[in-house]
């Protein structure tokens, strides 16, 4: 896994590896493929369509983020309607 390698010459995998560095709460582990892995699947879905026909296609966001997000318009939405 390239992400893994300390010397790696590629850019992309460099900036990688410092935002892992940063953020130690992210695990990076090899998975077996076409395992029915929900997010795995998912992302070899987006990487072929992407690779055939040249568009990169967003991600669903975790369910946590999708949580805070409306967490965050239902307290937008009462703080407005009380004031």
């Amino acid at each position: 896994m390239a992400v893994l390698d300390p010397h790696t010459p590629h850019q992309l995998v460099r900036e990688i590896q410092s935002l892992l560095t940063q953020n130690r709460n992210i695990l990076v582990r090899w998975i077996k493929a076409h395992a029915g892995y929900r997010g795995n699947e998912e992302a070899d879905t987006l990487a072929k369509k992407a690779i055939t026909e040249g568009v990169v296609m967003k991600a669903l966001n975790p369910r946590c983020e999708l949580k805070q997000h409306l967490q965050e318009l239902f307290f937008f939405k009462m703080a407005k309607s009380l004031g």
